[in-house]
């Protein structure tokens, strides 16, 4: 078996392939950081790796390729991998192969994270053994030789994992939305509504699909749907007779049997804003279709608390709040962002930190949420000349070279009763590590000019 690339997803499946007792040989293009560190370690375990690798080098013979979500299939490697002749799957599909309880995937453009944690919170409040796996940070290849000892496994599953899918049968799947991002890498919006809807390909009941209520008309779910037994799970955020898990203005149900269920109050819990009402109600559908009772695990709402860089207030000083949306990377996040704050934000009383890798999509979903709650915008990042030419006609924007300078700026703008909000809009590998190390950065740049 050859892996490529030795990220924490291929590192965990060179380690798996090895517990199997497989022939296993990696490579990856880099050579320092933990790179170095991990191949000592994967080479003492028995496999053959090299770093340093080029593309231009034919690939060595193998049975099986399993390859990171980092390389695009577009890229010269990529190419060499689907040109090799032999099976090409991701880390995610061969994990999977290994899996010995039911898997819970969950997928869409924005959400994932909350909803795998939340309804790993809700299963495990009820006394399940679960384990959130997957794109969240663990790879599923992790998990395989532990999954026999869980109730189920809930897998946060990216469009790149889905790219190199070829059996990955989950128990239940989940599609929260699809909105614009990834276009670089996809190619498009049908291709990446394409690589989503590789989650359902070996589901053949519809009863163990999960969708937002409007991606059930679009033509190519409705397409997917036509070929399988039973009707879908949805979910919408207001009340809809065909949903079997709604809300409205006060609380969350579940119509079970004709009949109409308060599963919880939006007062009960501590997550804001519409998104994250839908992505609860798409948890405990997931509940439901795994076969537990939704109104049970309800009761775990009130103590779930999300991780870090969504929503997250760092700090508040002299009236003005510091708040790190790091993982929006895209525009959708960015909307939602701000739809969140606008009743403790009214007005234009938010000073924005965007910018960072452009995706090649289109931002002008943004302007309306601009023009009548962002008072200024400072822009970082590789998108930054871009992001100010689309716009400068609704919104001041300012650019600037780094965070620390744009937080600087935003801090000296701000005025008691404004929002100082980093919600980029765009991937942050242009300036930084991940998201997470954006928003760490963030949150230390805000929490030293704080002690000043």
């Amino acid at each position: 078996m050859l892996v490529l690339g030795l990220g924490a997803s291929g590192a965990a499946a060179v380690r798996l392939a090895l517990s199997g007792g497989a022939a296993c040989r990696a490579l990856d293009g880099g050579q320092g950081g933990g790179l170095v560190a991990t191949a000592a370690e994967l080479t003492a375990a028995g496999a053959e790796v090299t770093l340093g690798w080029s593309a231009a080098t034919p690939l060595p013979p193998a049975d099986l390729i399993v390859i990171s979500p980092g390389i695009p299939p577009r890229s010269p490697l990529g190419q060499q991998a689907v040109q090799a002749g032999v099976p090409v799957v991701s880390e995610l599909e061969f994990g999977s192969r290994y899996c010995a309880c039911p898997m819970l995937a969950i997928t869409g453009t924005n959400g994932k994270t909350t909803t795998v944690e939340l309804t790993t919170h809700l299963l495990a409040a009820m006394g399940l053994r679960v384990q959130a796996a997957g794109n969240i940070g663990l790879p599923l290849a992790a998990c395989a030789q532990e999954s026999a000892e869980l109730d189920a496994l809930v897998v946060e599953v990216s469009s790149f994992q889905l790219e190199a899918v070829d059996r990955f049968r989950p128990t239940v799947a989940a599609l929260l939305n699809v909105t614009p991002d990834h276009y670089d890498r996809h190619g498009g919006p049908a291709p990446y509504l394409a690589a989503k809807l590789a989650l359902f390909r070996h589901l053949p009941d519809a009863g163990t699909i999960i969708l937002r209520r409007d991606l059930a008309q679009l033509p190519e779910v409705r397409e997917l749907l036509a070929s399988r037994s039973g009707q879908p799970l949805l979910f919408s955020a207001t009340p809809a007779d065909d949903c079997a898990f709604f809300a409205d203005a006060t609380a969350l149900y579940e119509r079970r049997d004709g009949q109409t269920v308060r599963l919880a109050g939006l007062d009960e819990w501590t997550l804001v804003g519409p998104h994250n009402v839908e992505n609860a109600l798409a948890a405990l559908a997931v509940v439901r279709a795994a076969g537990y009772c939704p109104e049970q695990a309800a009761r775990g709402l009130a103590s779930f608390r999300p991780s870090r860089h969504r929503l997250e207030l760092v700090a508040e000083r002299d009236g003005v709040r510091f708040i790190n949306d790091s993982k929006a990377t895209n525009v959708d996040a960015l909307c939602r962002a701000l739809e969140t704050l606008a009743p403790t934000a009214p007005g234009r009383r938010t000073l924005l930190i965007a910018g960072g890798v452009d995706k090649d999509i289109d931002f002008a979903s943004a302007l309306s949420w601009l023009e009548k709650q962002v008072r200024e915008v400072f822009l970082i990042g590789t998108c930054k000349g871009r992001l100010a030419k689309e716009w400068h006609g609704v919104v001041s924007c300012r650019e600037f070279l780094t965070l620390d300078d744009a937080v600087a700026a935003a801090t000296a703008a701000a005025r008691p009763g404004d929002v100082v909000l980093l919600s980029p809009g765009c991937a942050s590998q242009d300036m930084f590590q991940n998201y997470a190390h954006r928003g760490d950065q963030f949150r230390a740049l805000v929490e030293r000019r704080a002690g000043e």
